[in-house]
């Protein structure tokens, strides 16, 4: 447990959370609609469990878009994917960000989200194989924050290309997750993702601009910011 939680919570108080927290995640058994099941079904507690972990990802994907946005961030338009109950919305409206929907798959996360009234659309959707139901190039940028490790390991190629088809041109998609997910001498079970994201990159289809780590910035792991610029 790091200093900022212990002033807050007991140590008791931070196992549980943490436990809650390694649920949501799941192991390499778990499904996708396992782990979605298990954010609905405990959607009107997530914010205190995160916030009792300590879980400052959607700070740093917020900051991390607000650095690439310096100016005119009110007439820059982004999908928050794994939207969830709204916190990296939050953050982002914090920094100025007025136009932005919601991706997510569970029904009762975005039910907390709307309670919020940050995004202008909500899809209810996992990102996978399918195709989205939006045009091409209509956003700026995309965020992901908080999605499950064991779902955004587990994501087809097809899925980063979608997260690309639409965004514009010199658009930005920035992926906040755990730092050895993103690094090369990382997490074995990411080995996949690193292999998509960097196809994608060969291909010509998008390039990594910049990988941040902050420490201990999730349950006492470091965080990855992972910043792909889109390529025309």
């Amino acid at each position: 447990m790091n200093e900022t939680s212990s002033a807050r919570i007991s140590q008791k108080e931070w196992e549980k959370a943490k436990t809650m927290f390694d649920y949501f995640v799941g192991d390499e058994k778990t499904s996708r609609d396992e782990i979605i099941d298990r954010f609905s079904q405990n959607s009107q507690q997530y914010e205190k469990i995160m916030e009792a972990v300590n879980y400052t990802s959607p700070m740093h994907t917020a900051q991390a878009t607000a650095e690439l946005f310096p100016s005119n961030r009110e007439d820059v338009f982004i999908l928050d994917v794994a939207a969830g109950t709204g916190l990296c919305g939050e953050k982002l409206y914090y920094h100025g960000f007025r136009k932005m929907d919601a991706l997510e798959p569970s029904t009762r996360m975005l039910d907390e989200a709307r309670k919020k009234g940050l995004y202008s659309r909500y899809f209810i959707e996992a990102l996978g194989e399918n195709a989205l139901d939006i045009a091409n190039e209509t956003y700026d940028a995309v965020t992901i924050s908080a999605m499950s490790s064991m779902v955004l390991i587990k994501l087809p190629l097809e899925a980063f290309g979608e997260l690309i088809r639409i965004v514009k041109p010199d658009g930005y998609i920035i992926n906040t997750a755990f730092y050895d997910l993103f690094s090369d001498n990382g997490d074995d079970k990411a080995v996949s993702l690193r292999e998509n994201m960097k196809t994608l990159e060969y291909q010509g289809k998008w390039k990594q601009m910049e990988l941040k780590r902050f420490p201990e910035a999730a349950v006492g792991s470091d965080v990855g910011v992972s910043v792909h610029k889109v390529l025309a």
